[in-house]
């Protein structure tokens, strides 16, 4: 869908979520990207740990849970690209070195 000209007509009429692979109707579609199988896996196993859980509760700690993992998963890819980045400029020495240096500085990347 194009969208160059947005009118009112085309607000309301449009099917958007036919195109977007975040929606529901896209992942019952086979053309989702994931994320209502990741909602459904961490509702499941939030309920299977604790079965008492109001389905707000579950929604903030999936929330939570996403963010987490989702900031350490940006700090690690920035960790590969600097390391990769001295071996491209320095060599493979100088990599493992920087690799080395950057654990013990912060252990938990």
């Amino acid at each position: 869908m194009s969208t160059d000209k947005v009118t009112n007509q085309t607000i309301f009429t449009t099917d958007w979520a036919k195109e977007d692979r975040r929606s529901v109707k896209a992942y019952l579609n086979g053309k989702g990207d994931g994320r209502v199988l990741w909602w459904n896996i961490n509702r499941w196993v939030h309920q299977h740990f604790r079965p008492k859980a109001s389905l707000e509760k579950i929604m903030f700690c999936f929330h939570s849970r996403h963010h987490t993992l989702t900031l350490l998963s940006l700090e690690y890819r920035a960790y590969v690209q600097e390391v990769a980045k001295a071996i491209q400029s320095e060599g493979v020495v100088v990599g493992i070195r920087s690799a080395i240096s950057s654990v013990r500085s912060n252990p938990f990347v």
